[in-house]
């Protein structure tokens, strides 16, 4: 197997289990990808996502072996491969759980669409990241809109023309990723613990609203933007989630949804 998926204490971690080819990606390892997302997705043990490499490196992108094969059989053929690629970047973007990606090493062509598809980024200070492609007479097709979201335009044509490598400090300082830690694995868990913490004290319904309510406003018409921000809180006041979440405000406790939660006194 080139995946490997470990549940514990409502955190699910996805491991990119190919180490002797740091972690690059073939069809048989995207399928898995997929399967293993709508398995937390659909798993309520599971409130959190994490994507990780092991081995030396996050990942390295796309097996150029599959992909030199994908080359030889034409235009549609490799047309259809690039859609199922961006389909598992869309897919990790679009989880319903949070998601964070731990990289070290190398996160490297695909690699980078792994990590700039997910909601945290947190990279070791001798991480890299490399958008190369253009070194091989390609382009970061279906990657492009992710790291876009992330660096904005300006930026993401130089990673994308330069070509060059990105370190974990860097990367940080860009918006590539959102924290640049220490050389050391203890310190890239700690800061996932922490997000992680966070992230299990909001409503489940609300964090993945959340997610949404992002991608709509920032690619919908201003004018819409009213009407649409509107309804997105409209309905969350009204659900259950929500009139669970007030209410234990309220009455001092925690919400049902945080581990352990019980009967407290004082201010949450």
């Amino acid at each position: 197997m080139s995946i490997e998926f470990v549940v514990e204490h409502g955190v699910g971690t996805l491991w990119l289990a190919r180490p002797e080819k740091r972690n690059a990606f073939n069809g048989d390892m995207l399928g898995e990808i997929e399967r293993i997302i709508t398995q937390a997705e659909q798993d309520d043990a599971v409130r959190v996502l994490i994507v990780a490499g092991q081995g030396k490196a996050f990942c390295a992108g796309a097996d150029l072996g599959w992909m030199a094969a994908q080359a030889l059989e034409g235009a549609e053929a490799n047309h259809a491969s690039a859609v199922r690629m961006g389909g598992v970047f869309h897919k990790i973007s679009n989880c319903r759980k949070p998601t964070i990606a731990r990289v070290h090493g190398a996160a490297m062509g695909g690699g980078v669409g792994i990590a700039s598809a997910c909601d945290f980024v947190v990279a070791a200070q001798s991480a890299f990241f490399a958008l190369s492609e253009v070194r091989l007479g390609l382009v970061p097709g279906v990657i492009s809109p992710f790291v876009v979201r992330r660096v904005g335009p300006a930026k993401a044509r130089s990673l994308f023309m330069l070509g060059g490598r990105v370190s974990g400090t860097d990367a940080a300082q860009i918006g590539l990723a959102d924290a640049c830690v220490a050389d050391a694995p203890e310190a890239l868990d700690e800061v996932i613990a922490s997000w992680t913490e966070q992230l299990l004290r909001g409503g489940p319904e609300a964090l993945y609203a959340c997610k949404m309510l992002v991608d709509g406003v920032q690619y919908r018409d201003p004018a819409d933007v009213l009407e649409f921000t509107a309804r997105a809180i409209g309905s969350r006041r009204a659900s259950p989630e929500a009139q669970e979440g007030m209410m234990a405000f309220l009455q001092k406790r925690q919400a049902a949804w945080i581990p352990g939660a019980q009967e407290v006194s004082g201010e949450q």
